[in-house]
C-alpha cells in the first residue's frame, strides 16, 4: 500500500533519512523501532507530508503522496504526533468530531454523519461515560484514547501514530495497544507506530523495521530479526531471547554485566 523508493529526507541541509526503500503492506501492523535520533519521527513525517524529501518519493497504491488534494489525503492517511498539547478546552466530543474536517462541507459545520462516526469512535474507545468532559479534565490514559478516537473518526485507511504509548503506566500502555490491534484486525487499516519498547513492537506487530542512522537495516517479523544479532549490536547490549508462554510471541530480557 505504500511505497518508498530512495528516500532521502530531513531539516534544513541535514538528510536524517538516507536512500530508504520501503514496503508497507495494505492492513499490516508495523512498529518502527531504533534508538533516540535514528530517524523514527523523521520518517513517519515524511509519510504525512509535513515533511518534504530532498531525493526519493513516498507512494500510496502507485500514486505520489504530492498528487494528492488535502481533502483525499486526509481521507487516507491519519496522523497522531510525539506531543499533543491541547491550549482550549473542548469537550472530548467535541474534539473527537474535529477528526471529520476532511468530510465537512465548506463551512466546517459537522453533519449527523460526521456526529455519528464520532459517537462511534467514542464508544469504541470506551470514552462514553465521559465524551461531554473537557480534555482538559482527564488523564494522560484517557486523552491519548481521546486522540486514537479522533483518527478512529478520521475513517483514513492508514493510521499513523508516533509513540502513543509515551509517559503511560503499563495498564494503559497494553490498553492503547489492544484497542490499535482491534482497529488493525477489525476495520483492516494499516498502522504504522514508532515505539521505543521493542517488547510492546515484539508482542503486538507483524512487522518490525528497525532504523539505525536514517536507514532502513532489516524490516521483518520479530522472530526473523531475532534470529540475527543485529538488535544486540544496535542497542550495545547482550540479550535472552524467549517466548511468551500464553500469545508465543517472543520477547527479550537484557542482561547486565557482573
Amino acid at each position: 500500500m505504500i511505497e518508498i523508493k530512495n528516500l532521502f529526507a530531513g531539516y534544513k541541509n541535514f538528510n536524517v533519512l538516507k536512500d530508504i526503500n520501503l514496503c508497507i503492506e495494505k492492513g499490516s501492523f508495523n512498529a518502527i523501532i531504533g534508538k533516540n535520533g535514528c530517524g523514527k519521527s523523521t520518517l513517519l513525517k515524511t509519510i504525512c507530508r509535513l515533511i518534504k524529501p530532498s531525493f526519493g518519493k513516498v507512494e500510496i497504491c502507485g500514486q505520489n503522496i504530492n498528487k494528492f488534494s488535502y481533502s483525499d489525503f486526509a481521507k487516507i492517511i491519519s496522523y497522531m504526533p510525539q506531543n499533543n498539547e491541547i491550549d482550549f478546552a473542548f469537550k472530548i466530543r467535541d474534539f473527537v468530531v474535529l477528526g471529520r474536517c476532511p468530510y465537512m462541507n465548506f463551512f466546517k459545520i459537522a453533519s449527523k454523519k460526521d456526529w455519528q462516526k464520532a459517537d462511534e469512535a467514542i464508544d469504541f474507545m470506551g470514552l462514553s461515560n465521559i465524551a461531554n468532559c473537557s480534555v482538559k479534565e482527564i488523564s494522560g490514559g484517557q486523552f491519548q484514547k481521546v486522540l486514537i478516537a479522533q483518527i478512529i473518526a478520521q475513517d483514513a485507511e492508514i493510521l499513523i501514530l508516533d509513540e502513543p504509548t509515551s509517559h503511560l503506566d503499563m495498564g494503559s500502555v497494553f490498553t492503547i495497544l489492544n484497542f490499535l490491534k482491534s482497529i488493525n484486525e477489525k476495520f483492516s487499516k494499516t498502522i504504522i507506530l514508532a515505539l521505543h519498547d521493542l517488547n510492546i513492537a515484539f508482542e503486538f506487530c507483524q512487522n518490525i523495521i528497525l532504523l539505525e542512522e536514517g536507514k532502513v537495516l532489516i524490516s521483518a517479523c520479530a522472530d526473523e530479526i531475532l534470529k540475527t544479532q543485529i538488535i544486540q549490536e544496535i542497542y550495545n547490549l547482550n540479550f535472552y531471547i524467549g517466548k511468551n508462554p500464553i500469545s508465543k510471541k517472543s520477547f527479550i530480557i537484557p542482561i547486565t554485566q557482573k
